[in-house]
This record gives structure tokens, C-alpha cells and sequence, in this order.
């Protein structure tokens, strides 16, 4: 008996050891999982402070291109993302969001297969269908779902951003600037010479009239057309300069004697025989950023006290009602835009007309001057019905190049006005 019982003691004894050894082994596996979760936030701040890629010579020419004297018309969407105050800082806020999300999910991972490795370990001393096993397995199957729940918001993100769609809508804006601002030089050009006209027809009518030649009215005409160029030439220098400012403003370019606006490009003509009005009208129906807010919201239309207190089913059918009127109201738009096409296309093809003739004129009046059969203030007056048919032409080509683009712009689902 008593060889017996010291015989149980033993393996009591014994089997206290391997339990005690399974205990320390448990707690050093562990603090090897809190050892891993350390880990992984360092590298989370590790993967943070790398530096990025060197930009490349394509890169680093582009920049330069923008940074360079002169403002282009292909240069607008990056111009503005750059060098627009509050885009830069919406990006700059997102890509940080989205710089710090994706660490996040790589800690997550690392973290998740450090679990998963410690989890085969446990599961050799005690078994994998043990709870604490099955718990480290838990864990590491719940980082790794967060993690790709945290890549997918950040694709959405990329691929939907608000800050994307405001950029188009100022883009669409600055495009017209432009456009407007080349018009009002176009335009200038004819008022400069009329002015020029007007004061040489003043001088030429003092003249006379010192001569005895020209009556009080006739100078009294003079001065006031002098007066009204000048007003005129006055008003559309506000507007440029105006313009000017507006530009540089979304562009964060500061106004200098250096900077320089380019040109907008030609109209394209053989653009119109392209455009499938009926396909375009649904596409822009679909893309439109407004209609697109109207249908994920709620209540559509209606006050805050509206939605609180009208039944869900009232909601769903005002709304729909609104996004319905809101749709057809673009499809109608969108002809209005397409006829605008064709009037300005009209408009441009009786410019280009009148322009060439001009031109003919133009050249007659020169050989007429050398002949001496034309007085320097006929000269001067050709010059100008020639200025005013260039001109004319200009104008007509910007007038077609803007309706073409806000046509593009409404299919892309900018709000483009029809009017």
C-alpha cells in the first residue's frame, strides 16, 4: 500500500509539472501574441515614414509645366487639384485618411497571420478544437475581415469621391472663363481701332474746323464717339482683368506681368456628326451629380420637418416623383444644349463666310492705300470692318467651342445651364 500510494504521489506529482509546463508554455505564446500586436503598430509607423516613389522624368516634366509663365486650357484640371486652396486640402485630407487605412489593414494582416501561426502552436499542446485555440483563431479571422472591409472602403473612395466631382464642376467653370476671357480680347481688338478712329475723326474735325470747314456739331459728334470707345474699351478691360483674377484665384497662380493665359482650342465641327443625342441624353441622366444625390437620399425634396413627419411610403413617392421631373427636365436640357450646337454651328459658318470676304476686301483696300485712292481715314475704316469680320469669326468659333463643351460636360453629369 504504501509503495502504491508514494506510486500515485508520483504521478500526481508529475502530472502537476506538465500541467505547470503547459501553463508557462501558454503564457509564453501569449506574450508572443502581445509581442505581435506591438509589432505590427510599429510597423504601421514604419510603413507610414517610407519614403515614396522618386518621381520620374514624365513626372517631374508635367510639374514643371504647370509651374511654368503660362496658364493652358489642358492644364486646368491639374492646375486646380494642385493649386486650388480647399481641393488641395480636401485631397490631401483623403490621401492621408487613406494612407492611414492602409496601414492599418497591413498591421491588421500581419497581426492575423502571427495568430493564426500561434494558434497551430497551441493547438499542437492542446488541441484545435481547444476554446483558447479557437479564440486566437477567432481573432485572427476577425482582423483579417476588417482589414478587407478597410480596402474595399478604400477603393470606394477612390472611385466615388465628392472632392472628384466638385473639381469638374470648377473645371467646367474655369473652362469658361477662359473662353469668355479670349472673347473679350477678340472683341477688344475691334474696340481699340474704333477708338483709334474716333480720335483721329476728332482731330481731323478740329481741324476742319479751325479751317472754317467743319461746323460745332460735327466736332461735338466727333467727341462724343471718342467718348463712347473709350467707355467701351474701359468696360471690357474690367472684364478681362476680372476674369483674369478669377482665374488665377482657382488656379493659385498670383496675378504678374509674367503670367501669360493661353488660348482656348479651335472649335471641331466634325465633332457634331458624332454625337448620338438619344444615347447622350440617358448617360447624362445616369451620371448627373445632382440626380445621383436625389436618388440615395431620402425624401427627396422635402424640408427636414417634411421627412420627420410624412410616412415612408409618402417619401418614397414624392421622391421618386422629384427624381422622375428632375430626369425628364435633363433630357430636355440636353436637346436645348444640342440645338445650341447646331445654332452656333450656323452662326460660325456665316462668320467664316463674312471673314473670308472680308479678307478679299481687306487686301484691295492695302493695294488701294499704296495707290494713294484711299484717305488714311477710309484706310482706317476698312481696317476696321476687317477687324470686325476677324473678330466676328473668333467669337463665333468660341461660341461653338463652348456649346460643344457644355454639351460634353452635361453627359460626363455636370449641371451645364441651357439657357
Amino acid at each position: 500500500c504504501k509503495r502504491s500510494h508514494n506510486l500515485q504521489l508520483g504521478r500526481l506529482k508529475k502530472g502537476k509539472e506538465v500541467e505547470q509546463m503547459n501553463m508557462n508554455r501558454r503564457k509564453g505564446l501569449m506574450a508572443l501574441s502581445l509581442a505581435a500586436v506591438m509589432t505590427a503598430g510599429s510597423t504601421a509607423v514604419a510603413l507610414a515614414d517610407e519614403p515614396g516613389v522618386v518621381p520620374g522624368e514624365t513626372y517631374t516634366e508635367a510639374m514643371a509645366r504647370l509651374q511654368d509663365s503660362h496658364m493652358e486650357y489642358d492644364e486646368l484640371t491639374d492646375l486646380i487639384k494642385n493649386y486650388y486652396a480647399p481641393i488641395k486640402s480636401a485631397y490631401s485630407m483623403i490621401d492621408t485618411m487613406e494612407e492611414d487605412q492602409g496601414s492599418i489593414a497591413t498591421a491588421m494582416r500581419v497581426v492575423a497571420d502571427d495568430y493564426m501561426s500561434q494558434a497551430d502552436q497551441l493547438a499542437d499542446v492542446l488541441g484545435s478544437g481547444n476554446p483558447a485555440v479557437m479564440q486566437v483563431v477567432g481573432g485572427a479571422r476577425m482582423l483579417r475581415s476588417s482589414a478587407g472591409s478597410m480596402d474595399r472602403a478604400i477603393e470606394r473612395s477612390k472611385s466615388s469621391r465628392s472632392v472628384d466631382r466638385q473639381v469638374n464642376m470648377i473645371v467646367s467653370g474655369a473652362e469658361t472663363l477662359m473662353n469668355q476671357y479670349e472673347y473679350y480680347l477678340a472683341q477688344r481688338t475691334v474696340v481699340a481701332k474704333a477708338l483709334e478712329i474716333a480720335r483721329t475723326a476728332q482731330a481731323i474735325q478740329q481741324t476742319m474746323q479751325a479751317q472754317g470747314l467743319a461746323v460745332d456739331a460735327d466736332v461735338l459728334s466727333a467727341a462724343a464717339q471718342l467718348s463712347s470707345a473709350k467707355s467701351q474699351l474701359e468696360s471690357i478691360d474690367a472684364g478681362i482683368d476680372q476674369i483674369y483674377k478669377t482665374l488665377c484665384y482657382y488656379t493659385g497662380w498670383e496675378k504678374g506681368v509674367d503670367t501669360v493665359i493661353g488660348p482656348v482650342p479651335a472649335a471641331e465641327p466634325s465633332v457634331i456628326g458624332t454625337l448620338d443625342l438619344a444615347s447622350d441624353k440617358e448617360t447624362a441622366v445616369n451620371n448627373n451629380y445632382s440626380l445621383i444625390s436625389m436618388r440615395s437620399g431620402s425624401g427627396s425634396g422635402m424640408s427636414d420637418f417634411q421627412v420627420r413627419t410624412t410616412k415612408e411610403m409618402t417619401q418614397k413617392a414624392n421622391k421618386m416623383r422629384t427624381v422622375d421631373y428632375s430626369e425628364d427636365q435633363l433630357r430636355s436640357d440636353m436637346q436645348t444644349l444640342y440645338d445650341t450646337i447646331l445654332e452656333k454651328k450656323a452662326a460660325y459658318d456665316s462668320a467664316s463666310t463674312a471673314y473670308q470676304s472680308a479678307q478679299l476686301t481687306w487686301n484691295a483696300a492695302q493695294i488701294q492705300r499704296q495707290n494713294g485712292t484711299l484717305s488714311q481715314i477710309q484706310f482706317m475704316q476698312q481696317e476696321l470692318a476687317y477687324l470686325q469680320a476677324q473678330s466676328g469669326f473668333k467669337c463665333a468659333d468660341l461660341n461653338l467651342q463652348q456649346a460643344l463643351r457644355n454639351y460634353q460636360w452635361a453627359v460626363k453629369g455636370v449641371s451645364v445651364s441651357a439657357g
